[in-house]
């Protein structure tokens, strides 16, 4: 298990695994700039991932990729390992299970935590995440738009408006983002609102409900890494349904249609109102996804005292005897 390095580009078989190459030669640059960032912790934010590869034989195996899951770099997402060559000496459940331990062994120092998501229905990768310490946090339905979309959707109201995902919209749509999640899966992520810049991609967006000084967010579509040109949308919304959500989720979503060729939806299987409407839209069900998550907590010592405290020793030691004590006599039998 190492880190990819530039001579592991030409272990790999261009003809089979077409593209590679170039998303390799990215990841490459990238994971020095994450070097640099672990550096410099004070002046750089974590935002660039890392690439871990398998090598057997000088043949490249399987590779896991890492990135940070906030600018703090105290946790950091795992993508499942993916094979590259069928191994010859080893189980390919021995190459995933090897990736993700190095993976997170090998990270950046500051992580804290951990997260990656998972097929529900996938046993193997269940059971290889629960032995290194994964807990399951959040169950999500994927999603597939339909084949036939509708001819013509109605605009959004006067009242609402779709915005991208910047400074000013991600500080409105940062109460949603902490209202669909647990207090322990808060804690474990430990994300703050500059967090969503970095999922402002392609199709990302919040919708905006006019009102006051500032407007409100009551529902978004934010990023998540997808693999290759697939686009990967999660679809949240306000604790509370809002009437509006019918139409104007019709509008938004049929133009990321337009323009993502390749598409895939998440939302909370807990969340039937959303999920219903989506089955409206014909949208298919596909998988169920589980994101689970890994927490390392560690203790703090301070050598510190508070102001006008003593060390407990200090004060059970004045309990001590000064001396040793005398032996207990022992009375003999009266004659």
């Amino acid at each position: 298990m190492e880190s990819l390095r530039a001579n592991h580009l030409a272990l790999l078989n261009s003809s089979e695994h077409p593209g590679r190459i170039h998303w390799l030669e990215s990841m490459l640059w990238r994971g020095w700039l994450a070097t640099a960032e672990q550096q410099l912790p004070s002046l750089l934010p974590s935002r660039q991932p890392s690439c871990l590869v398998a090598l057997e034989q000088k043949t490249l195996v399987g590779l896991v990729v890492i990135r940070p899951y906030n600018r703090r770099g105290t946790c950091w997402s795992v993508n499942l390992p993916e094979l590259l060559t069928k191994p010859r000496h080893i189980s390919q459940q021995c190459v995933g299970h090897d990736l993700l331990k190095c993976a997170i062994q090998n990270g950046n120092k500051r992580a804290q935590s951990w997260v990656l998501r998972c097929p529900a229905n996938d046993a193997d990768q269940l059971a290889i995440t629960r032995e290194l310490g994964f807990q399951p946090l959040k169950l999500f339905q994927c999603w597939t738009p339909p084949s036939l979309t509708a001819e013509s959707t109605p605009e959004l109201s006067i009242d609402l408006s779709w915005q991208k995902i910047n400074r000013k919209t991600a500080v409105l749509l940062w109460p949603l983002e902490k209202a669909g999640a647990s207090g322990h899966l808060r804690q474990i992520v430990d994300r703050q609102w500059i967090d969503l810049l970095d999922q402002n991609q392609t199709g990302s967006g919040v919708l905006l409900a006019q009102g006051g000084t500032t407007g409100t967010a009551i529902a978004a579509l934010v990023s998540h890494p997808g693999s290759g040109s697939e686009t990967v949308l999660e679809l949240i919304r306000d604790v509370s349904w809002d009437p509006r959500l019918t139409e104007a989720l019709a509008k938004v979503l049929a133009d990321v249609m337009s323009s993502s060729k390749k598409l895939r939806l998440i939302t909370p299987s807990e969340d039937e109102s959303l999920n219903n409407l989506l089955e409206r839209f014909k949208w298919q069900r596909t998988e169920e996804e589980l994101l689970l998550g890994r927490s390392l907590w560690r203790r703090q010592v301070s050598n510190k005292l508070l102001p006008g405290t003593r060390p407990l020793q200090s004060i059970l030691g004045r309990l001590q005897p000064q001396r040793p004590p005398l032996p207990t006599p022992s009375l003999g039998r009266y004659q």
